[in-house]
């Protein structure tokens, strides 16, 4: 069978974070319902053209979590009407932990939703703070014990490091904090200053200083030696997971397959061709429910841009890009096109060849996107 993933975007959330540059709206006293509505109708439109059975599906945002539990097995159910879903499916739902009741996660699991991804971030309050996120420790370990008793065994854990005044000690205490909860999937992110972010505007003043790069890289290797120890595999730069519990749908998108994206800003990739949403919700809606085509952006990449594409994803992933499986998509081998390049990261040491596969060094895993940029620049 070969792959095909769904993603669902829910622009909505309780307010935005500083260093958040998702397409991510705080909704206030927003109305969620005509939203809901034009997604839905998105869902049977573009189900049309797929015939292929849908192997992952996920819906992220924003925070998904602040729809009503009825909203989201409603998306669910319309999903299902429309499309062809495998067996073993997988259905994630992002959460955050200060939008989760009591009574939530029973209602989605019974729906069909198997696996949470919760945006923990760090367990320390002042971190907590720094970054703006509106829970708590307590409300961490509180979602992950009613999703494990709402009968969820794949639950992923979000956390941030190398945030401003942040020491190793304390990255690690989050690192412990976290592996106590027993979670089958970590993604551990190191905080980038991204432009046109709240971050960005303090962080330009001077008002917000990183760790230095030393401290950072010793960060992030103490973070690969403690997750391997405790018997994590780490597949792609930022995430780890036990034995067979990696996340079908990123890998789906690292090895460029084809997903079809659903919602405001919702990216597709498709038989070759990359589009993108209306990233504004309420413009959405209304092409939505006008009968447009709610598609601002779509093009048909040319064979050297999908070369590009095709590295800058999968060499994201520890076991890097299949030589034989690039050379048979392109009819044209990867040294060919991308010799001179190769030939120079080889010999810096940030790039090995082994196994039939082009994969990043530890060194290159580190300085994975600018190592990446030689290819696509």
């Amino acid at each position: 069978m070969v792959p095909f993933g769904l993603y669902l975007h829910i622009p909505f959330c309780i307010h935005k974070c500083g260093y958040c540059d998702f397409n991510s709206h705080p909704m206030g006293d927003t109305d969620t319902r005509p939203y809901v509505e034009a997604l839905t109708g998105e869902i049977e439109s573009r189900s049309r053209g797929v015939e292929q059975e849908i192997t992952s599906i996920f819906f992220g945002g924003g925070t998904p979590t602040t729809l009503e539990a009825s909203q989201l097995t409603g998306l669910l159910t319309a999903l299902r009407r429309n499309f062809s879903l495998s067996a073993d499916c997988e259905i994630t739902l992002e959460a955050n932990p200060g939008t989760v009741r009591p009574d939530y996660l029973p209602r989605l699991r019974e729906a069909g939703f198997n696996r949470i991804s919760i945006g923990v971030q760090s367990f320390d309050p002042g971190e907590l703070r720094l970054l703006e996120r509106i829970h708590t420790p307590d409300e961490v370990e509180q979602t992950v014990h009613r999703a494990r008793g709402a009968g969820f065994d794949n639950l992923s854990l979000d956390l941030m490091f190398a945030l401003p005044g942040q020491t190793l000690q304390r990255w690690l205490e989050n690192l412990d904090r976290a592996l106590a909860l027993e979670p089958e999937h970590l993604s551990c992110y190191n905080l980038t200053i991204e432009p046109n972010t709240a971050f960005q505007i303090t962080f330009d003043a001077g008002q917000l200083v990183l760790p230095d790069e030393d401290l950072q890289l010793e960060m992030y290797r103490r973070t690969i030696e403690t997750l391997t120890r405790r018997g994590y595999n780490r597949y792609e730069i930022s995430n780890y997971a036990q034995p067979g519990r990696q996340c079908r749908h990123n890998r789906l998108y690292w090895l460029n397959g084809d997903h079809l994206g659903l919602g405001a800003g919702a990216s597709s990739y498709v038989n070759g061709v990359r589009s993108r949403n209306i990233k504004s919700p309420a413009r959405y809606t209304q092409a939505v429910t006008s009968g447009h085509n709610p598609a601002e952006f779509s093009e048909r990449l040319d064979t050297r841009q999908a070369m590009g594409e095709h590295l800058m994803l999968g060499l994201r992933l520890k076991e890097g890009v299949d030589l034989d499986g690039f050379e048979s998509r392109y009819r044209v081998g990867l040294a060919s096109v991308f010799g001179d390049t190769l030939n120079r990261l080889l010999a810096q040491n940030l790039v090995t060849l082994d196994g039939g596969h082009l994969a990043l060094t530890e060194d290159g895993l580190f300085l994975a996107d600018s190592v990446i940029l030689e290819f696509i620049s």
